[in-house]
């Protein structure tokens, strides 16, 4: 038998084996990772949507009263009226067809039997905005400040085809030129 050396022995004895602290701690992170995280996650989307289905519609309600009776009277003490013709397209003079004016205008009235009217001759209404605006070459329409002329040109005609009342303003909404 041979004599084993004490530093044999102690070697061993110092260094037991432990498994490395790593892969103990690795499985535990995974495990976080896959299933700690998304729970965390549904949780805070859950109370997003309670938070808005139940909390804050009782605020806004609260509010809301008085925010619509306030409207209320607001439309009440204003008796204008605004008729829409929405998107007019048309070929301004001198374009040959290469260029198109894509508007919406609002016609302003002052009274609801002024506004009834305009409703009723519509057509009319739109055959004569077609009319001025495909009289008009691209130096009138593009120039922003011939524009307020054109809004007066439109109010005359639109004023002098009604009975009931005659127009206030005249509104783009959108104009586009391209």
């Amino acid at each position: 038998m041979a004599k084993e050396t004490p530093t044999q022995e102690a070697k061993q004895e110092q260094a037991p084996q432990e498994p490395p602290k790593q892969s103990a701690s690795s499985p535990m992170m995974k495990k976080l990772l896959m299933f700690g995280v998304p729970v965390f996650v549904v949780q805070l989307i859950v109370i997003y949507f309670l938070t808005v289905k139940f909390i804050v519609p009782t605020a806004s309600n609260q509010d809301g009263v008085a925010t619509v009776e306030k409207e209320k009277e607001e439309s009440d003490n204003s008796p204008d009226h605004i008729f829409v013709v929405k998107d007019i397209i048309i070929n301004p003079a001198g374009t040959n067809g290469t260029r198109f004016l894509l508007t919406t205008i609002g016609i302003e009235v002052g009274s609801a039997e002024t506004m009834r009217e305009v409703e009723q001759k519509e057509m009319q209404v739109r055959d004569a905005l077609n009319s001025i605006l495909t009289s008009k070459g691209m130096e009138k329409l593009v120039n922003a400040e011939l524009r307020a002329a054109l809004r007066e040109e439109i109010g005359q005609k639109i004023s002098g085809m009604l009975k009931s009342g005659k127009t206030k303003n005249v509104y783009f909404s959108k104009f586009i030129i391209q």
